[in-house]
């Protein structure tokens, strides 16, 4: 994922959900961004009860039958709120610690994900 590093966290949120481990590799850069968001994933997924395992550029995720309930801490990391809100759409589990850094880059990131949410409930 060298050439969307910005994207792994995304990855790393449904990467539990899957059925083999998935490793994510090339991201290193994501060390420096608002956040060591390598670190910060790994230690969040974690929380929620998901063996991970941290590497220089990278991580391993294992799938994962039950979360555990956790509160996420964001860093004030728009990205990190962003991709740990998706794990909440399966899993009842999830709060996210301030919501509101999402507004750096879609300030009605949370609407959008519940209308989205809604949608989907109402197509079973």
């Amino acid at each position: 994922m060298r050439d969307i590093p910005d994207t792994a966290q995304t990855l790393a949120a449904v990467a539990p959900f899957a059925s083999s481990p998935t490793r994510i590799r090339g991201i290193a850069s994501a060390r420096v961004k608002e956040t060591d968001r390598v670190h910060a994933t790994c230690v969040e997924l974690d929380r929620l009860g998901v063996r991970v395992e941290e590497h220089e550029d990278g991580m391993t995720i294992h799938p994962v039958e039950k979360m555990r309930p956790a509160v996420i801490q964001t860093y004030n990391d728009h990205r990190m709120a962003m991709a740990f809100s998706l794990i909440g759409l399966r899993f009842d589990g999830v709060t996210i610690e301030n919501p509101s850094c999402v507004s750096k880059t879609f300030p009605n990131f949370f609407e959008v994900l519940e209308d989205l949410r809604t949608q989907g409930q109402s197509n079973r």
